[in-house]
């Protein structure tokens, strides 16, 4: 059986810490325990897609699915000399059924006994720490879901009637603001474009306006990364302007965002933070935008050093990808926001604190399965793009998983585009070769502004003309962004960096990497430096005989000047992964697709891609039905968080 995980290793199927695990885990049970082993290694293998769990249920209905092997790159070699796991499986004593590996998995030492390294919970088998991660979370949002507040309903709508204005419909924002009011815990979740930042500046207002004690609530604003940190100081500080006269609570309000990280306080060669259950934050509220990103090792991390008394209000969009690491917290907790599912008790003393009802569709009388969704307001209409015209359309759309006019869209989109006005800011570039000049003319037209503004520099010795320069370059770099799907292939990152680089700057691409032009993007936490994964700088030579330097913009706006010796960790930025573009927006888009069919394109992938667009769209594609066959593949992540 361990045979089969290594071999399966051997042709780059699973990752050697899977086996590791498995062969270890044999070693310490001794023979006749190889069934529970192989179980460990595939609970592992599970981890390294983003499932904090394997579902076993899932895995008897369909191995090869559920695990996703063999994987896309398989070799014919490798197909003729490894069992997929419906195979294997089906030939090893023990796990022929769902029932018997249930059976084996609880008799055995390594399962659901002190301090073992599984749990098994149901049918969801896991990883020791990640079902104590779970878990920790699970109690945590129950414990604030469950402390209600008093809340006077009168006063509160007093309070809304002047942050909101008269309404003349319902208004979901109004009434998330409502929802915050009734517990420690609640969910903002909607689009882009779609007021969540709106909305989060006047729940600050009516927060503290209606604060019992004498002293300002201390509010905290939090993010996974840096860009999105950065982001969010900044929406926030411009919606602060647009509070209505009289409810002028800036100085109440901080508008510093900083990464999940940063607020936790990281310890060096530890997992863990310096604020913890035992040393807690020093907050009243803690919001923390772009939620999605978040993954399960940090939301337990986050919970454990919040205190009792805080609340926890999330932000982001349930459609967007999940974490990189494991987990879909997000997701999970908002599955099935779209249908409201509120009880009746929910929905009438919402309707007390407006003027508009709840609509029936959104009431559920068995809506107490739901508990989670007793928190959460989803937003659904995005005052950025209209859903019938260009980037909202196309949006919407694929995250509906209706193919019918996107179909016709790839098809022709040019003619539509020519018939059709309010379709002309997205368009399809079809080409076989990756290096086609249809590619390399849409790429050159793209930096073109950067380029001028990088020769532009500025002849002088001010070290403030010369920070003003950087921020400009930064803020034209954000203008055009090439987002791919996949980072290795003749279509990936990796490839698409190299041949941008050479199209743009041709002999001066140096050997070792650094020139004058070239983006970066940090790859991995630095806090040596004061870098986060994410972070984005361009290298640039303030002076003729200065050396080169990486120009990185600060959450404040300062600019700081870092030696490229210095960054170990940075991958070149003309073009980034779709999931390393989170938390970002760029003003023309392109997303370029793989030749061929993988299992991460998905619905969300693609949504996630298309909605980091603010004015325009292209896609570039080998085999634009692929588009449609993503569109029908929907991620799922496997946990138990929603459940009981």
């Amino acid at each position: 059986m361990i045979r089969e995980l290594q071999l399966w290793y051997q042709h780059q199927w699973i990752r050697a810490i899977d086996v590791s695990l498995a062969e270890q885990l044999q070693r310490q049970l001794g023979k006749g325990n190889e069934a529970v082993a192989l179980m460990a290694g595939l609970v592992s293998y599970q981890l390294g897609l983003g499932h904090p769990c394997l579902d076993l249920t899932q895995l008897y209905r369909d191995a090869n699915a559920t695990l996703a092997l063999p994987p896309d790159h398989a070799q014919p070699e490798s197909l003729e000399q490894c069992q997929k796991p419906a195979q294997l499986l089906a030939g090893i004593s023990g796990l022929t059924s769902l029932e018997q590996c249930q059976q084996l998995l609880s008799q055995s030492a390594a399962v659901n006994t002190p301090n073992s390294p599984l749990v098994l919970d149901g049918t969801r088998l896991y990883l020791r720490r990640y079902y104590t991660y779970e878990q920790r979370i699970k109690t945590d949002l129950t414990q604030r879901m469950s402390t209600q507040q008093n809340v006077d309903t009168a006063a509160l709508k007093q309070v809304l009637d002047a942050l909101f204005g008269t309404q003349s419909e319902l208004s979901w924002q109004r009434n998330a603001c409502a929802m915050a009011m009734r517990s420690l815990f609640t969910i903002v979740t909607g689009g882009p474009g779609t007021g969540k930042t709106y909305t989060v500046v006047r729940l600050l207002a009516t927060l503290q306006q209606l604060r019992e004690q004498a002293e300002p609530l201390r509010i905290r604003l939090a993010a996974p990364t840096g860009k999105a940190a950065a982001r969010m100081s900044e929406s926030i500080g411009e919606e602060l302007g647009s509070l209505p006269p009289g409810s002028d609570l800036s100085k109440d309000i901080s508008t510093e965002a900083v990464t999940l990280h940063r607020l936790l306080g990281t310890l060096p060669n530890s997992r863990g933070f310096r604020h913890n259950s035992n040393n807690p934050l020093h907050t009243d509220v803690l919001i923390i935008d772009e939620a999605s990103m978040v993954d399960i090792e940090m939301m337990a991390a986050v919970v454990a050093a919040l205190p009792a008394h805080a609340r926890l209000i999330l932000l982001g969009d349930k459609d967007q990808l999940a974490s990189v690491e494991a987990g879909a917290i997000l997701g999970q907790l908002c599955d099935q926001a779209e249908y409201g599912h509120y009880t009746p008790a929910l929905a009438s003393w919402l309707n007390a604190t407006s003027n508009y009802s709840i609509p029936d569709d959104k009431i559920d009388s068995s809506g107490e399965l739901w508990p989670y969704l007793q928190h959460t307001t989803m937003f659904h209409e995005s005052r950025r793009f209209d859903p019938n015209k260009g980037i909202g359309k196309l949006a919407h759309d694929v995250n509906v998983q209706d193919t019918d006019w996107l179909a016709g869209w790839l098809r022709n989109s040019q003619a539509i585009a020519a018939a059709q006005p309010e379709f002309d800011n997205i368009q399809v570039v079809q080409t076989q070769l990756p290096g086609h000049a249809s590619i390399k003319h849409l790429v050159e037209a793209g930096y073109a502004p950067l380029k001028a503004l990088i020769e532009a520099r500025p002849d002088s010795d001010d070290d403030q003309q010369l920070d003003k320069w950087a921020v400009a370059v930064l803020n034209q770099l954000a203008q055009f962004q090439l987002l791919t799907a996949i980072r290795d292939g003749d279509w990936g990152m990796h490839q698409f960096n190299q041949r941008v680089a050479y199209w743009l700057y041709g002999d001066k691409v140096t050997e070792h990497g650094w020139f004058v032009g070239r983006p970066v993007m940090v790859t991995h936490n630095d806090y040596s430096m004061d870098l986060r994964n994410g972070d984005i700088g361009m290298v640039l030579q303030r002076r003729a005989n200065d050396p080169l330097r990486v120009a990185f913009q600060t959450a404040d706006g300062a600019i700081r000047w870092i030696l490229p010796s210095r960054l170990t960790q940075v991958d070149t930025a003309y073009a980034m992964t779709i999931h390393k573009s989170q938390g970002s927006e760029f003003t023309h888009t392109v997303m370029i697709m793989p030749e061929h069919d993988v299992p991460i394109l998905t619905k969300e992938l693609l949504y996630t891609g298309i909605t980091r667009a603010k004015e325009r769209f292209t896609l570039v594609s080998a085999q634009p039905q692929l588009v449609i066959k993503a569109i029908k593949r929907r991620i799922q992540r496997s946990g138990g968080l929603a459940h009981g």
